[in-house]
Parts: structure tokens; sequence; C-alpha cells
């Protein structure tokens, strides 16, 4: 009896001791928190968009930081770190032309991590910023900043911003069903076989063809750069937010000359948020 007691206590033992060793080897690799403070007029600035927006403004940060998704690990565009010297002017921007501008109503969905880098490069030729899982990349935090084309640039951040929102919101089936063919394009070969990871050309008509804003902002060029990937329904969501807010009555009547469909889009984007957050948007 003797034996069987001390038999069964080393193999307890052992047990203990295989857990404690498993448990103390298991690496988990979770961005470290970002700490909010004063000590410098950057870090001041970062401070005061959390406290108003509830999101941290990334602008030191490593591959690990970037790629950690929450899931899994993903492929990065190649970036450049941000000028710190221009970092307080882009967040002055996105805080008076951008973010400042939405409605309360959608603020709580701006996403949680921002990260700002000078550029994006590789098959993200859309400098202008990038969507990850769990995150948002904005680039032209630098030297070029100054001499941006501020209007195209607040649509374009105004676009990626709501795209990010709208993954936790409904999907607006009605909307992305009207511009499907644009989305989705298709080609017949000359086999006879049909094509749909088919590239939209350069040439095309978008808004006239599909009622389709802008070309995608993804990997904007193939290998031959002559042709252009297609836009997603859920960036020509945010592009549409942008278009309802930005652009004066006389330019979008010239839209909707070119489409009928641009008008129904628009009314279906207002229709969405009056009836999912009971917001009007802000137009000139």
């Amino acid at each position: 009896m003797k034996n069987i007691i001390c038999l069964f206590v080393v193999l307890w033992g052992y047990l203990m001791i295989a857990c404690v060793d498993e448990d103390a080897s298991t690496d988990v690799n979770v961005p470290s928190q970002i700490v909010l403070s004063d000590d410098t007029p950057v870090n001041a600035k970062v401070k005061e968009m959390y406290e108003k927006y509830g999101s941290y403004f990334i602008y030191k940060f490593d591959d690990l930081d970037l790629r950690y998704d929450w899931s899994t690990l993903i492929t990065l565009p190649k970036y450049k770190y941000p000028k710190e010297n221009c970092i307080i002017d882009v967040l002055d921007f996105l805080d008076t032309e951008v973010l400042g501008i939405l409605p309360t109503e959608l603020r709580k969905y701006i996403s949680y991590n921002v990260y700002l880098t000078d550029s994006l490069w590789g098959s993200y030729n859309e400098w202008n910023g990038h969507l990850l899982k769990s995150k948002l990349i904005l680039g032209r935090v630098g030297e070029r900043f100054v001499d941006l084309y501020k209007k195209e640039l607040r649509d374009a951040w105004l676009s990626l911003f709501v795209e990010r929102m709208l993954d936790s919101w409904p999907e607006p089936t009605e909307f992305a069903q009207i511009s499907n063919d644009g989305y989705n394009p298709s080609v017949t070969l000359p086999s006879g076989t049909v094509s749909k990871n088919a590239y939209l050309a350069s040439s095309t008509d978008i808004v006239g063809k599909y009622a389709i804003l802008k070309f995608g902002r993804k990997g904007k060029y193939n290998s031959s750069g002559t042709r252009l990937h297609v836009t997603t329904f859920a960036q020509d969501f945010g592009d549409y937010v942008a278009f309802i807010m930005f652009k004066s009555q006389e330019e979008k009547e010239a839209y909707y000359a070119k489409n009928e469909n641009v008008k129904r889009k628009v009314d279906l984007v207002k229709e969405y948020l009056l009836t999912n957050f009971h917001v009007v948007l802000p137009e000139k």
C-alpha cells in the first residue's frame, strides 16, 4: 500500500512540474500597451486625441506590434516611420477636418489603434492609408504632408475610418447589390472560361458604368502597372459618406447625371445611417 501511495505522489509531482514548465514556456506576443503622458508636445497631443476619440494614435512601434491581429500574423505593406515633427500637424488635421466633423453618434466606432507612418508602398500604392483586421494605418505623416492636396487627403482618410467602422455595423445589403458587378468584375477568356478575378482597366469609367466613386485603394496596380484593382463595397460606402459630406450640390448633380444609381446609393447611405444610428450627415 505504501508503495502505491509513494508512486502516486511521485507521478503527481511530475505532472505538476510538467504543467509549470509548459506554462513558463508559453510565448504570447501581445503588443505593449500605450502609456499616455504629457512629457512631450507630441505625446500630449496623442493623449488629447485619445481622450476625445478613445483611439490610440501610435507613432512608435515595431513589426510585431503592427502585425499582431488577435488571431494571426498578417502580411504587411512596407512602411517608413512617421516624422515626429509632423505628427502634431497631422493629428490637428484629423481632429478638425476628419474625425471632429463626424456626428457624435459615430465617433465611438473610430478604430481603437491607428498607426502613423510616413509612407506605405509595395503592393499598397495608395499611400493615404491601409486597413488591417484590427487596426488602421495612415500614411503621409511626413514632410510631404505639407504639400498634399488636403481635400483629397481628407476625403480618403474619412472614407478609411468609415470603412473600418463598417466592420462592426450591419451590412448595407441593398447598397452593396447595386454595384456588385463592379466589386466583383468578371471577364470571358478566349477559351470561353469566365474568370471572376478580373481587374478593371484604368480607362474604365467606374462612375458611369458601376456607380462606384473611386478605384480600390488596396493593391492599386498589378505587375504590369496597367490595371487597377477593384473597389470593395466597404470602401465604396466610405467614399459615399465622404461624397455626401464634402461635395457641393452642384458637384453631386454632375455625378447623378453620369449614373442615376449614384443618387440612389446616396439616398441608401443616408437612410442606413438614419435607421441604424439616428444620424443625419452634415452636407455643404
